[in-house]
């Protein structure tokens, strides 16, 4: 009965992560993100391999939080995914921005003539640096 109960939840799990990635797909397809680092990488050829890895991330996540599988990767792995939590937040952040206009608006309110570049460069780096202590302050105290 215990196996069938794991097979079940593992299944739910599945579940869940497909309804929750298609919903995080959507999100990113709206605000053009794959496109964006399709373009960057010149990999416009795997967008599917894109799409694929989103649906097993979350899905893969669900069981993970579900099942709470301790992940021994220490403080440099918590660096590692911090950093690349901070990335991955950054240029959702950015395009999100660029989806709705909002460069656009800051630029002509602040009358920024330059360094717009620099300016979006440190927004990430803000991002990836919060991540990154968010996350190593979670390990440290636990």
């Amino acid at each position: 009965m215990t196996v069938l109960k794991y097979i079940m939840t593992g299944l739910l799990c599945l579940g869940g992560g497909a309804v929750s990635a298609a919903g995080i797909f959507a999100i990113i397809t709206s605000v053009g993100l794959i496109n964006r680092y399709a373009k960057v990488t010149n990999t416009a050829s795997h967008i599917r391999l894109y799409e694929d890895m989103i649906m097993l991330g979350a899905a893969l996540g669900n069981i993970w939080l579900l099942y709470e599988i301790p992940v021994p990767v220490g403080i440099a792995g918590a660096a590692v995914f911090g950093l690349m939590s901070g990335i991955y937040v950054g240029s959702f952040a950015v395009c999100l921005a660029e989806t709705v206009k909002a460069i656009p608006v800051l630029v002509r309110r602040t009358r920024i003539a330059g360094g717009l570049g620099w300016a979006v460069l440190c927004i990430a780096l803000g991002k990836g640096i919060g991540s990154l202590v968010y996350y190593l302050r979670l390990y440290v105290m636990n």
